[in-house]
């Protein structure tokens, strides 16, 4: 099969996806593409074909090993060392270590509930927002929301909920922006080698922790048993990159987009202001309107097979793009229109089946709060250049803002 020509990485794109998604859907339910570092490999793209892929377990693996092949044959040779010691994580596991894995990072998430911690999350965004506002005040220049909010807010929540030292945030912060360069072969290894002592900083926090245990999820992960089942230390550092990376990234994207998006569609943006009821609803649509995460981790099928079409060889990658099943029409009627009143709304922007999302309540409930406080307090908030100029990520994989200037009306 010919390999589509669609770029998935163009600011274009970026901007206005829907025309390309709808090509996709057409041209699918399974196409090939050609991606950035791996190359090319097997995409769903509509709705039925990504729920399924998601789901099927029996058929569909993450593990190479599960397949009956080497270990890590589906990643590129070049892969560094420090990259590989992620591959060992839950999201990359089948079961029953999947499921042990998660169990026991689920225990630990319960210990504390997000609805417990929505009032630290309130003063941690509120203190962000009055740095906003004294800044604006001092120099009188327009504020990025994504270096200034979106950022910094998600990856606060999260260094807090795994314990971290205050003051070892800012190495996280200039770890995040690393990985949310323009990708290229030379961002590429500066972002492995900053993720090399990343990991060694993480290993150094898993054996003091399991020295002098504290508050938060890494003792949490070293505390939590599961019928005598305990994490290894190299699970225990793949689980914290996980939560660390997935579990803000994501939330980045869906704050610094959801607002822009607000920006484009006016009356939605005065109707959720005008009633707060309306934000689980919203936020719903932002994730399948946005779909901040694209495409899901690569699977492979366990044997040769003829599947929606196309024949797929043992150990292919496959990956369910999730961006052009939640705009399938065949599932979301006018899928090119942001409506936040959209009912039913069973987008597959945090997954489907075993490996959906587990932090999807804290990454809805970060944005809520997000969004209210922002927006409580500057209701007026405005663009600070023209909607058209607002530049996207080029980050592989996602979609969202690079940044977003505003004036604090």
């Amino acid at each position: 099969m010919t390999v589509r020509p669609f770029d998935i990485r163009s600011q274009e794109f970026k901007r206005n996806p829907y025309p390309a998604l709808a090509q996709m859907v057409e041209q699918g339910p399974l196409v090939k593409v050609k991606y950035p570092f791996i190359g090319d490999m097997w995409m769903t793209t509509t709705y039925e074909a990504c729920n399924e892929l998601l789901r099927d377990g029996r058929n569909f693996v993450r593990d190479a090993r599960s397949a009956g092949l080497k270990k890590g044959a589906n990643l590129p040779w070049w892969m560094p060392r420090s990259f590989k010691a992620m591959a060992v994580g839950m999201i990359n596991r089948d079961p029953p270590d999947h499921r042990r894995l998660r169990g026991l990072v689920e225990q630990a998430f319960l210990r504390r509930s997000v609805d417990s911690l929505r009032p630290r999350f309130e003063q941690i965004v509120d203190r962000i927002i009055d740095d906003l506002a004294e800044k604006y005040d001092r120099t009188g220049q327009p504020v990025d929301l994504v270096a200034d909010l979106a950022r910094p807010f998600p990856l606060a929540v999260i260094c807090e909920l795994l314990g971290l030292p205050q003051a070892d945030r800012p190495m996280f912060v200039r770890h995040a922006e690393a990985m949310a360069n323009n990708p290229s072969w030379l961002s590429l290894f500066k972002m492995l080698s900053g993720l090399k002592r990343l990991t060694t900083y993480i290993r150094d926090q898993v054996q003091r922790v399991r020295r002098t245990p504290q508050e938060g999820l890494i003792s949490a992960l070293s505390a939590a048993e599961q019928a005598g089942d305990r994490l290894t230390e190299e699970e225990m550092v793949a689980m914290i990159l996980l939560l660390l990376f997935a579990g803000h990234i994501t939330t980045v994207h869906l704050i610094g987009a959801g607002i822009f998006t607000l920006f484009g569609h006016p009356s939605q943006k005065q109707a959720l202001l005008a009633d707060w009821s309306l934000a689980e609803s919203a936020i719903d649509e932002m994730l399948r309107y946005i779909s901040p995460v694209q495409m899901t981790k690569p699977m492979m099928p366990v044997r040769d097979m003829h599947w929606h079409g196309q024949d797929l060889k043992r150990g292919e990658n496959v990956v369910a793009y999730i961006a052009a099943a939640n705009v399938d029409p065949n599932q979301f009627p006018e899928p090119e229109r942001f409506d936040i009143l959209r009912r039913p709304n069973a987008h597959l922007a945090f997954g489907a089946g075993p490996h959906i999302c587990l932090g999807l309540k804290l990454a809805v409930a970060e944005t809520e709060i997000a969004l209210r406080r922002l927006f409580t307090r500057f209701p007026n908030l405005e663009l600070a250049v023209p909607i058209e100029q607002v530049p996207w990520s080029r980050q592989l994989g996602t979609r969202g803002m690079a940044s977003l200037p505003v004036r604090l009306a």
